[in-house]
């Protein structure tokens, strides 16, 4: 799908359109707020990729709460990048008991990294012998 047919689909409501423009646009100017419009339609569509991905642009935007909010609502559909994201967020507000909950629900489910950000975590706790 070219870019005039990824906007006339985004414009016709479909959200997996929505989400690959603001990808588009994003990457062509992170600073475009087009990219964040788009985003923003894609994740109240309801799609857990696209709440994830909206969750990430408010949090490099420094809306901790605001992405929380989006990120909280992905991870409860099973998105484990949501959980991670959402312990991310925990560890930097130095709050690493909430942090390692949702690095081990991602870990739980399979994810990677949610299992690499646990046991980097739980390493930096350990009291030195």
């Amino acid at each position: 799908m070219d870019a005039l047919e990824l906007r006339r689909a985004a414009a016709a409501g479909d959200p997996d359109a929505m989400l690959a423009l603001a990808d588009l646009i994003g990457e062509e100017d992170p600073d475009d707020p087009q990219a964040r419009d788009w985003y923003e339609r894609a994740a109240t569509s309801g799609r857990p990729e696209a709440m994830y991905a909206f969750g990430v642009v408010l949090r490099c935007d420094g809306e901790e709460e605001a992405a929380e909010s989006w990120l909280r609502r992905a991870a409860a559909t099973g998105h484990t990048g949501a959980m991670v994201e959402i312990g991310h967020i925990f560890d930097h507000l130095d709050e690493p008991d909430q942090a390692m909950e949702w690095y081990q629900r991602a870990a739980d489910a399979g994810d990677a990294d949610g299992a690499a950000n646990l046991t980097a975590l739980t390493a930096l706790r350990k009291p030195s012998s």
